[in-house]
């Protein structure tokens, strides 16, 4: 590994994104239908406190709700996105997370983890912790389908030039933030008794967590298809590529 050509490069990446005009022309659609849907949840749980209810399409978890529609647009297109750097480039490293975006849509658009937490809830049976079964269930296929990418990402990294790495690696970051949210966050929220308050406090930390964390991934990755798309056309120049060895 070259720690000062990673820095530098990681420093480079940064600042192009930081900059991206396609960033902020993205992020001018966005963010205000975000911004509208976290108003919706945060209504939805409060009326969930006082007996007013709202339509369960209001809270950003509910499966077929506006935010779960979002959020399937957002995370297949970062899919597409990947895909096609994959193509151009030949880098592993996108096909790696391109692969990971694209179960993530289809595992909240068909409820795969749901499914098999409750599929196997009796494999999970009489284990000594305050959380149902299909609760463990989901959060081992979690864990599963992490080890997986994590091994592919890593086996990627070691043949990866300097740039699709560094980029990788972000994305990475937003993926393992998405994660914690998503699954630890959520174990917390189911784990033991809680009072109705809390419950609607930490499920809304979860889901606010992993929608802003999919929101900011899009984002990143958008600015980082709109460099490759500018250095492919000769638009624009990239930084250096410098192998990486790990």
């Amino acid at each position: 590994m070259q720690p000062r050509a990673l820095f530098r490069e990681a420093v480079s990446v940064l600042t192009e994104i930081a900059f991206s005009r396609s960033l902020r022309t993205a992020a001018l659609f966005l963010l205000p239908y975000a911004g509208v849907l976290v108003g919706l949840d945060v209504a939805a749980h409060y009326g969930e406190l006082t007996e007013a209810h709202l339509p369960v399409q209001f809270f950003l978890a509910s499966d077929g709700g506006f935010g779960e529609w979002l959020e399937y647009s957002l995370t297949f297109a970062i899919a597409a996105m990947l895909l096609v750097m994959w193509r151009w480039d030949g880098a592993s490293v996108y096909l790696a997370n391109a692969l990971l975006f694209a179960w993530l849509t289809l595992d909240n658009s068909i409820e795969i983890h749901e499914r098999f937490g409750h599929a196997f809830a009796g494999a999970f049976a009489g284990w000594p912790l305050p959380v149902a079964p299909n609760d463990i269930g989901e959060a081992s296929l979690f864990l599963v389908i992490g080890v997986f990418w994590l091994i592919a990402l890593v086996a990627a990294l070691r043949h990866a030039r300097m740039r699709a790495a560094v980029e990788s690696l972000i994305l990475s970051g937003c993926i393992a933030a998405a994660a914690f949210f998503g699954v630890v966050v959520d174990l917390i929220v189911v784990w033991g008794a809680h009072t109705q308050a809390l419950i609607e406090v930490e499920t809304f930390i979860e889901d606010g967590g992993e929608f802003a964390m999919i929101c900011v991934a899009f984002l990143i990755q958008v600015a980082l298809f709109d460099a490759a798309w500018r250095g492919r056309s000769g638009r624009g120049v990239r930084g250096p590529e410098v192998g990486l060895s790990l």
